[in-house]
Order: structure tokens, then sequence, then C-alpha cells
């Protein structure tokens, strides 16, 4: 869904544009007499639509002319709906789904996504900004500041894209420079207690220059309260610098230099307690009924018991350089880039102020049970692309694509070495070659055609350090993909265009670097997983450009699915990780895009997505903890297991949609202009786990958000207030069942995200 900003305001609308904007949010479409009767009009062209941009196909082109399946939202919807936040863009894209954990929080479209907190293991979804793709998906999860447009592709983008966007690609894209001095300082207060300022500054250096610095910084305390020593847990410090040259340096050669840190931390996130049945023992020593004190387990709990707060910090720094060198009709591009990302956590794995090691050593050791550690990862890229200029029938781009990427980390689960202590080394090579041709078979017919080589070889060493002899296990491996796309768009009236496409997507094998590692894992890695899409789809505008109707048919199967799963250590009783590869899935499904505008002052948005996301063959799962054989757990020599043939896939919404309105109006007979923001989201129920246990479940919910600004553009300032989650719904972005580690009762636990509880504040801006 395309996301738009309102502009002035007008007298009021006749009764029956109210009717059709009535019939456009409800049914996603219009009756003829009233298109007839609106398309009889000649309006401002104020009132109109604006053509959205977009770089769906690595080339500037109109989003309603491009064969791909894209959300799309700019820099003032993402202020109107104060999209700050990575995970704030499910309100803007209903394909698009996030599982939030300590160390593995992901991204899903379509229901597929990579839920892993192995270093060895890419993403489904790739997430890019300003050309550069990150290398681990948690780096995605960062403050959002000084963003131009955000893209959401959706379905398999491997021929241009490469191997880690077998599911889709989050294209994020920030602020250029500017052709005179600008600048703009604001700064934000919340009731849970955030500060945020952010800062500016942009315009030329000389005649052939211009820059553009941005910084932020934020502190939030925390939405969860530990009663066992008062803290406030999953807050946030966050803080962030980019540096942005454009330079003409020569004549038809433009350079962009972007360098950007940011870094996060904060205590937690920790889960809450869902559901403590009677008899919860921990580790079989401790009743957890006693530790309780302050408590309220349920959907509503946001409170802890923890003699543990955990904690986690982020530090990323990013430096690229995009150079664009006009040659004829043809343009060179190339794009280097270098980052280097870090972060370290620990988290109280015991979830309680217990002295379990006291009794677990019979007093040989004492406190809690703790795990963490650091992560590094480090990534050179260079890209090279050779396009036409798009002015012929025939149209090209051609490209040649190499990364390298190296990733560290290390782990203990104790104190000390207790019950895990190992480091690990990834590494990760990808050349590839690629092309994409585009031929106008007629005025109104093009034909896509792209096809794109990959070549991976990763690497693994694994330093197992428990033992009492320390042991070493290594691997490597290589392999070569093809990967390409084929699409028929033809333009069936003025500003309706309908297409039909074919991909293909891979993600190449991965290491499942984790607790246990071994050799076995060592020699035999996660085989490569492919998806193939069927795409049918309408892109269409009425009414003088003031409405917007678009609409996708999908169907794409996936062979090889990477998953992780959690297995009980039998020694131990404690949760381990393992990858499998789940076999075949299914996803299909409809989206639908509306946006329409009325008047100048109006603008009402609806999308909404379908998705039937399935898995076709995974036999030989795990069995969830009390799954017994009338719920098709079976035993196979000394191993239980089922099969998740015709499982749903998990955090997989079968619908999923948002509805929205923004409102341009003025106030009094001065410069002085209000906007008013209302959105609703609203998902079905899911199963966060793979395996199906049916206590896992969120059930549906629906959230609204709102904001009201008031501004004066000739003085340059702008005040809005907001409101998060107005009715207060509360919801899980993640449910897990610790039965292994309480003798087999089922105590839920569930990642609360803040936007799980309603908030206020304000933000006053001022730009120049």
């Amino acid at each position: 869904m395309k996301s738009y900003s309102a502009t002035t305001a007008t007298p009021a609308y006749p009764r029956r544009t109210v009717i059709a904007t009535a019939l456009a949010l409800a049914g996603l479409g219009v009756s003829p007499s009233v298109l007839a009767q609106e398309a009889a009009r000649r309006d401002d062209p104020g009132e109109a639509l604006q053509s959205v941009i977009v770089t769906a196909q690595k080339r500037a082109e109109p989003m309603q002319k491009t064969p791909v399946a894209i959300n799309t939202v700019d820099a003032k919807a993402i202020e109107n709906q104060r999209i700050v936040a990575f995970d704030d863009l499910t309100r803007v894209a209903p394909s698009m789904t996030v599982t939030q954990n300590s160390t593995n929080s992901s991204v899903s479209l379509r229901g597929v996504g990579t839920q892993s907190v192995s270093i060895g293991v890419e993403s489904a979804v790739s997430v890019i900004v300003d050309d550069v793709p990150v290398v681990q998906q948690l780096q995605a999860f960062a403050n959002l500041s000084d963003v131009e447009r955000i893209e959401v592709l959706r379905g398999p983008q491997g021929t241009l894209f490469g191997k880690n966007a077998a599911a889709g690609v989050i294209n994020i894209v920030t602020k250029e420079s500017s052709d005179y001095l600008s600048g703009s300082v604001q700064a934000t207060l919340t009731s849970d207690h955030e500060k945020r300022v952010e800062a500016s500054l942009s315009g030329p250096m000389g005649s052939h220059a211009g820059f553009r610095l941005n910084a932020y910084q934020a502190r939030r305390d925390g939405y969860i309260g530990n009663v066992a020593d008062g803290a406030r847990v999953n807050g946030e410090n966050a803080k962030g610098l980019r540096a942005r040259l454009d330079w003409q340096a020569l004549a038809g050669l433009k350079l962009r230099l972007i360098a950007d840190f940011a870094e996060r931390d904060g205590l937690g996130p920790n889960p809450v307690y869902l559901s403590v049945p009677a008899g919860a023992m921990l580790f079989g020593q401790i009743d957890l009924s006693t530790r309780l004190q302050g408590l309220a387990p349920g959907a509503d709990n946001f409170a802890i018991r923890q003699d543990e707060n955990g904690s986690f910090k982020s530090t990323q720094g990013t430096f690229s350089v995009a150079a664009n060198w006009q040659l004829g009709r043809h343009v060179l591009t190339s794009i280097t880039s270098y980052q280097d990302w870090k972060f370290d956590y620990t988290m109280d794995l015991d979830a309680a102020d217990v002295d379990l090691l006291g009794a677990l050593t019979r007093g040989a050791a004492h406190g809690g049970l703790v795990a963490g550690g650091p992560f590094r990862s480090t990534m050179l890229t260079q890209e090279l692309r050779l396009a036409s200029s798009g002015g012929g029938n025939l149209n090209y781009l051609a490209g040649l694509y190499y990364a390298n990427a190296d990733s560290d980390r290390a782990y203990h689960r104790g104190p000390v070495a207790f019950l895990a202590n190992w480091n690990a080394h990834a590494d990760n090579r990808t050349s590839a070659v690629f092309g994409q041709l585009d031929y106008k078979m007629r005025n109104d017919t093009r034909l896509v055609a792209g096809l794109r080589a990959n070549h991976q070889s990763i690497g693994v060493a694994f330093n197992e350090l428990q033992l009492a002899t320390p042991a070493r296990y290594t691997g490597e491996t290589s392999e070569n993909a093809v990967t390409g796309k084929l699409s028929l768009q033809r333009d069936v009236a003025k500003d309706v265009m309908v297409f039909g496409s074919f991909s293909t997507g891979y993600k190449g094998s991965g290491y499942d670097i984790s607790s246990g590692f071994n050799q076995s894992r060592a020699d035999h890695p996660a085989a490569p997983e492919k998806s193939a899409s069927f795409e049918l789809g309408i892109k269409s505008r009425f009414l003088n450009n003031r409405l917007q109707l678009n609409a996708t048919a999908f169907l794409t199967g996936y062979d090889d699915f990477q998953a992780q799963s959690v297995i009980i250590d039998s020694s131990t009783g404690l949760l381990n990780l393992r990858l499998n590869n789940v076999g075949k899935l299914r996803t299909q499904g409809v989206e639908l895009e509306a946006a329409y505008k009325p008047a100048r002052a109006w603008l009402f948005e609806a999308a909404a997505a379908y998705t039937d996301a399935t898995i076709r063959s995974f036999p030989n799962a795990n069995c969830y903890p009390g799954q017994g054989a009338e719920q098709g757990c079976v035993t196979t020599g000394a191993v239980r297991v089922q099969d998740l043939a015709g499982k749903k896939l998990p955090n997989a919404p079968r619908l999923k949609g948002t509805l929205g309105t923004t409102y341009d109006f003025a106030v009094g007979d001065g410069d002085l202009r209000g906007t008013a923001n209302l959105n609703f989201q609203y998902q079905s129920k899911v199963n966060f786990d793979l395996f199906q246990n049916p206590l896992t479940v969120q059930g549906g919910y629906g959230v609204v958000n709102g904001s009201l600004a008031l501004g004066d553009s000739q003085r340059g300032y702008k005040v809005t207030f907001f409101a998060n989650n107005l009715f207060d719904k509360s919801y899980a972005a993640n449910i897990g069942d610790n039965a292994g580690v309480f003798g087999g009762v089922h105590v839920l636990t569930a990642t609360l995200p803040r936007n799980a509880r309603r908030y206020v504040g304000m933000r006053v801006k001022y730009e120049f």
C-alpha cells in the first residue's frame, strides 16, 4: 500500500463522493455509475494522488508501471504514521510480520522468513539500506531516521537482489542533499518516558556538491517492571549519525558517499509469564509458584521477577561509495560498501530470582542461570551495473556482484562454562553475474526477462570449550545456482496495467552454528532453499488519478525451506536450537491495496493480505511438548516425531489488513494548518511454533493509532500529538512453551513489544 500525504483543504465534498469513498474502503471498488459521474469531473490537479518513483528493478520508474508487488511509504507518511522503528513497517505492509526475540528477531513476507540465531544462516528477506544489504537480519531492527522512502518488495527477488531475497526485499532509501541550505530539529516526549531528539542539515558545497548530515539520540525507559529490584526493563538507548556527500565530480559523473553509525543498548528484552500452572518445578528443583510474588501471569502481565535483567548492545558502522557515470545513452554504476556490526547480549535463562545453581550443584555454586555472548559481522561488497537509458523499445541492465562476509560469535551458558561454552567463525563469499532485458513489444505491451548466476562458498570453524578436552570442528562447501524472472505486462486502458510473472529465488546452504555443534553438522550443512513464484496483478488509477486500486494474486513454492527448531537436551533438560530443512511449503493468496483522495484535504487508504502459508512436506518433525499419539506424535525407534504436512507456517496470519485516513485542514485565516491521521491494523490468529503447539497461539487482534499535527509552514514549526494503541490492546510478538525446563508443566512466556501498550506523546519540529 502506498502511503500518501494530503496537502491543502477544500470545501465540503458532495455526498456522492462520501459514498464512493466508503465503497472504495469497504470493497476496494466503486460502482460503475459513481465512476462515470466522478470521471466526468475536471478536478484541480492538487487533488490527485502523487506519482511514486521506485527502484524495485534497480532503475527509477513509476510504481504503477512496475510489474512487481510492492508497498511503498514516503517521508510524509513516515512522519504522519510515526514509523520510527523497523517493526513499525507492519503498519503499511500487510504481508509483513515480525517475530521478536532476544537474538533472532526476524521478518517474514507472505508468511515466509528465517528464524535463526546462527551466524551461518542468511535471511530469506533481504534488507537493503542505500543499496547496501545488511549481513545479519538482527541489524535491520534499528531506528529509522531521515528516510525518504521505504519499498517492500513481496515475493522472490533473486534476479536483481541476490541469494538472500528468496521471500522478498525491504529497500530503505535515505534522504539526499538539497540544493539550498535547509535543516530541521525535532524533539519527542512520550508517556512511557521516551525522550528523542533528531536533527538534520543539508545544503550545497560550492557549485558541484551537496551535503547532508543527520543525527538522533533517544532514551526510553522500559515498559516491563522487575519487581525483584525495581528496574524497568525492555527499554532502549539509541543514537546515530549519518553523513552524506553528493558530488558532481566530472561532467556526467556523480558520486555519493555515505558514512553511517548507529548504536543501541538497553536492559532486556525479557519475556513475561503468560501462564504458570500448578506444579511447575524449575529443573525439577524449585517450585515456581513460590517465586511469583508481585506477578499476575496473563495477557496483561507487564512484570517479571528476575535476579538478572539481561542486556544488549548493538553497534554498527557502514561506509559506501556510489558512482553513476553517464556514457552516452548508458549509465555505469559502481557501489562499494563496507560494514561492521557488533552485538553483545546476556539473558536470564531461568527467568526467576532463585538460587538455581545452588540447587543444581548442592551449594557448590550459587546464582541464576545466565546465557549470552558477543557477535561480530563484517562485509565488503562491490556491485557494477551497466544500464541503458530507458528511451528505446529494448532496454537492458547487466551487472556483476561480489560480497565477502565474516561473522564471529562466542556463547556461554553458566555462569562461566557450567553448561555451554563455545566460539565460532563463519565466512561467506559470493560472486554473481546478472542481467535483465525490458522489451516493448507494442506501445501497450512489455516483456521483462532476467537471469542471475550465483556462486557461493561458505566455511565454518567451531571451538567447543565445554569438553574436558576442547574440540574444533571445521567445514566448507560451495555451490552454484541460477535464478530468473519472466514477466509480461500490458496497459489495457489509460492508467490500468495488468501483469503476470514467474520468478525464482534462492537462499544458500547454511551451517547450524549453535550449542551442540559437532563435526557431523560441519560436514552436513543445511541444503540451499529454493523458491518459485507465479503472480498475476493489476495496477490501476481512476477518477483523474484520485483513486488507486492494486491487486496481486500469488502462488509460491519452496523446496528445502530452512527453519530452526527447539530441541530438549536429554542430559541437561535445557533447550537447544537445530536447523532443519522443512522439505516443501507453499504460500498463496491475494493482496489488495487502495488509496482514494476525494478532495485536496482527504486521503483514505486500505490494504489487505490473505495468505495461506502451508507446509506441504515435513516428515519426521519434532513433536511439541506433551503431544501424544492422538495428536499425531509417533515413536520411531528412540525418537518421537510427527508429520507436519498440511500445517501452517509459524507467525503467518491468514488475514492481515490496514485501514487509515489522513485529513488536512486550515486553522483560522492565517498560515496555521492541521493534519489528522487515524490508522487501524488487524491480523488474525497465529501460532508461533513451527511444530504446531496449540498453547503458543496468539489470537486475532486489532490496534488503532492516531495523531494530530498543527503547523505553520511559513514559520517552519509543527507540533504533533499522537496516541499509540489507543484502546490498549495487549498482544505478543512471540510465545514460548517452557515445559522442558519445568518438569513437563506447560509454563508459557510471551515477548511483548512496546506497541502492545497504549502510550501518548508529543513531537515538536522546526524546519528552515
